[in-house]
């Protein structure tokens, strides 16, 4: 199958690396490469050396001999770390993924890793995969939010844009790290099914679909066990169920031990060392203890050679064995054609919330002829280390994820350019204080205000807040001050930079409120693009906004404990499946905003939603007319609810979308393959992904996660479907939402199994079938998109139950080869 998608596009030249090389030949050369490698030497291959002292974060050492350079490892996502101002700093993650454009994320990806190759760095340490599980997290602004679907797509295209140019990407944190406190002394007690298709699911798609090189550890536990050292996680579901041909490497000093976390298949110590420090250099808890270990048959020598083989295998399908650039983290890449990539992704992930008697656009026309900008946030920001501080505007939020800034451009200096296009008078009070702000906006026809929050990583505490935020409340009485400008002025706005949901108590005393996010360098110029109506914001909530005790979970702020420790922070996963939306669904509640809201200068309607299942998946069609004045951007969501024989699922699951730029009274038409993999759900029984065949899909089109006008039936059974020519059309009676139903949540994995628990014909016919598999890739139309993924090629056989015990449902599954086809209660025959 093939993931295609037509979306709007930037113009960036770089020279294209053209990389073609397979596992299958990569491994080859490694294999041959390795022959003669010493013990020490593939040891200084696996442990880091310079312990984060040197030019790179992390490093292997070089072997001479060889001709191998060592490696050089770097912090990303948000761009190169330690570059002193010579690269990008570009937007959050969390903000690509409110553009919900995937054609951007793989031009980032791109961007990003020409930056990297140009330095000689080996390994980008990005991108981050973890969920929104809870709004105070601290890193949420690091990953692509609360959707387990959505992250993978967005992985996909930000990996395959970065490995395009050489670079080998590193998903991270696998797995459960979505809380910062205590995080490297804590469990995450995740319940097997979740542990499939919420939180494994963006890294099943990064090995699967994107062929990604290397995977991070988590620092945290999961269900008791460290991630580096749960070989259930690490060999047992990545190696060899999900198929990961890559290496593993740590977290940064995540690892106490050897023979727990190097025999449960972690490949690579980063960044070496025992603890922080120069004092630790060449002492590890790996090194010559490696040796010791297989001496003493703790391990055998064939995990140190496969640990070797899986990082030389990586850099031969990167092709970085010959002719990689030498390693130098200042050359020059801050280029005009980044910065206009990152003011482009800026502007596009602007979340409109609120636009009350169309006050946005600014428009002279409009009788605004002065301007009021209002609070710190809109002033140029004070920098400091990893942006451990909150003055001025915020451009992303602070730890490992960040970057240099060599500029950033404040949202003051932006509007205050564009308004004298128009002839429009800005005054300012570039304070926070609540009685100066409210004098500055008394006089003026409209009043802008910026406010802000933040939050990062657990080894940097701002303001109080140790990573993880103490509250979703605005920061620096961001409240008290909207309320006194409001107050002074009818015609308020409020623009928010934050991470992620903030509590909004003045949504109903200002006129319109934007969403801006952490948008890196170009921030002023991507927000004042917005408002003026130069860009028709086109941004929609990866995540769903509400008041913290609406969530089905929260942070913890637990004394401080020892990393690696036996005494751990506990967080227990009780809501299962259901995050983020899916909890709102299920419980009844009403949101603040719902998962994928954004309003548009211009409206949109949306029509004629079709389905047909085939064999390769569920093939779906929607149309969107743009009924406003205004050319815009649109976003097409599909949900999905499943057939009754899935029990306990969310009533509603996020499978698929779009984005279309489409003229005033324009229509398009938006093709969409839901493949079999989230068609189907992960069975805690037979541990696989199971597909049903018989019930019924219901199907739903619209802007967000409770705005679903469309809907439609459509039967599982694709044989069914095919012999009544079937294909489920919208109709009149097809435009509003279900009520609450506890229906399946779409599980993703390779193996896909196909289970129809309603036939019990005892000759049910065998036959055998065959998956293919083609590679994802991008292809762009002009009024149609089309989304299809791969599903893992493998041989599967019917298996036929005869002859069972009365009361138990007869059913054909379909099964890969290598699992079992006995059962103690049956006979089985197999054709």
């Amino acid at each position: 199958m093939r993931l295609s998608t037509a979306l709007s596009t930037v113009a960036i030249l770089f020279a294209s690396k053209t990389l073609a090389m397979s596992w299958e030949e990569a491994d080859k050369k490694a294999r041959k490469w390795c022959e003669d490698l010493t013990n020490e030497e593939k040891i200084a291959i696996v442990t880091g050396r310079e312990n984060m002292t040197g030019v790179c974060v992390g490093s292997i050492d070089p072997i001479e001999r060889k001709g191998f350079k060592g490696l050089c490892l770097q912090d990303g996502p948000a761009g190169v770390r330690f570059a002193n101002g010579t690269a990008t700093s570009w937007q959050a993650a969390i903000n690509t993924a409110a553009t919900f454009d995937r054609t951007l994320l793989y031009k980032v990806g791109e961007a990003q890793g020409n930056e990297f190759y140009q330095r000689g760095i080996n390994v980008a340490l990005a991108p981050a995969m973890n969920i929104q599980r809870a709004p105070a997290a601290g890193r949420i602004w690091e990953s692509y939010g609360e959707d387990p679907f959505l992250a993978g797509q967005y992985g996909i295209q930000f990996i395959k844009g970065m490995q395009s140019k050489g670079v080998i990407a590193t998903a991270k944190h696998y797995i459960g790290n979505d809380q910062e406190n205590n995080r490297g002394a804590s469990s995450s007690n995740i319940p097997e099914q979740a542990l499939w298709e919420v939180y494994m699911e963006p890294f099943y798609r990064a090995v699967n679909d994107a062929s990604v090189d290397s995977i991070m550890a988590a620092y945290n536990a999961v269900n008791g066990t460290y991630s580096v050292q749960n070989k259930r996680l690490l060999t047992d579901y990545l190696k060899d169920k999900l198929g990961f041909q890559g290496f593993v490497m740590s977290d940064w000093w995540a690892i106490y031990d050897v023979e727990k976390s190097f025999g449960a298949g972690m490949d690579m110590n980063m960044p070496g060392g025992k603890y922080w420090g120069p004092n630790y250099i060449g002492n590890s808890f790996w090194g010559e203890h490696i040796q010791e270990c297989i001496d003493k048959d703790i391990f055998p020598q064939e995990r140190l050679d496969d640990a070797v083989l899986r990082i030389i295998r990586s850099l031969y399908k990167a092709e970085q064995m010959e002719d990689y650039p030498e390693v130098n983290l200042y050359v020059e890449t801050n280029t005009k054609e980044n910065a206009a990539l990152n003011r482009k992704v800026g502007a596009d992930s602007n979340v409109l919330l609120k636009n009350e008697d169309g006050i946005l656009p600014i428009k002279k026309a409009n009788k605004i002829k002065k301007i009021a900008v209002i609070g710190k946030d809109s002033m140029p920001t004070k920098f400091c280390s990893d942006l451990g501080c909150a003055d001025g505007t915020l451009p992303l939020g602070w730890g490992s994820g960040t970057t240099d800034f060599r500029y950033i451009v404040d949202p003051l200096s932006a509007i205050t350019k564009r308004a004298k296009k128009e002839d429009i008078e800005v005054v300012s009070y570039g304070k926070d204080d609540a009685k100066g702000g409210a004098e500055a906006a008394k006089d003026a026809d409209l009043a802008i205000v910026f406010v802000q929050a933040d939050s990062g990583e657990e080894y940097v505490t701002v303001e109080g807040n140790k990573g993880d935020r103490q509250n979703l409340d605005l920061w620096h009485d961001g409240n008290e001050l909207i309320d006194a400008v409001a107050s002074a002025n009818k015609n308020t706005i409020v623009v928010i930079h934050a991470p992620g949901p903030v509590n909004v108590p003045f949504l109903d005393k200002v006129k319109g409120i934007v969403f801006a996010g952490m948008p890196g360098q170009e921030s002023g110029n991507a927000i004042t693009d917005v408002l003026f109506g130069d860009v028709n914001p086109s941004g929609h909530l990866p995540y769903t906004w509400a008041p913290r005790e609406d969530y089905p979970t929260d942070v913890k702020y637990d004394a401080a404990l020892p990393g690696g420790g036996e005494e751990k922070t506990q967080y227990d996963y009780d809501e299962g499946l259901f995050v983020g939306y899916r909890w709102f669904d299920k419980k009844g509640i009403e949101p603040t905003f719902a998962f994928g809201y954004g309003l548009s200068y211009t409206t949109f309607e949306y029509s004629d939603l079709k389905v047909e299942m085939k064999e390769d998946g569920l093939h779906v069609s929607v149309t969107v007319t743009n009924t406003g004045s205004v050319a815009g951007a649109a976003v097409p969501m599909i949900f999905l609810s499943f057939p009754d024989v899935v029990k306990d699922y969310p009533s509603r699951l996020f499978k698929g979308f779009d984005k279309m730029m489409l003229e005033a009274g324009e229509s398009k038409t938006s093709k969409i393959l839901i493949d079999n993999h989230d068609l189907s759900y992960f069975d805690v029984e037979l541990m696989e992904f199971v597909k049903p065949a018989e019930g019924e899909y219901t199907v739903f089109a619209g802007s967000n996660a409770r705005d679903l006008p469309l809907k439609v039936v459509v039967s599982a059974n694709v044989d069914k479907a095919e012999e009544t020519g079937e294909a489920g059309e919208a109709g009149e009676n097809n435009n509003e939402s279900d009520d609450e139903e506890a229906i399946g949540e779409i599980p993703e994995n390779d193996d896909v199994i196909e289970a129809d628990e309603d036939s019990n014909d005892e000759e049910a016919a065998s036959e055998a079938a065959e998956a293919t598999e083609e590679e994802a890739s991008n292809k762009t139309e002009k009024h149609t998109t089309e989304v299809k993924k791969p599903v893992k090629t493998r041989t599967i056989k019917t298996r036929t139950i005869r002859k069972c015990p009365e009361g138990l449902i007869a059913y054909i599954l379909i099964i890969p080869l290598k699992y079992k086809t006995e059962k103690e209660d049956c006979k089985i025959d197999i054709n």
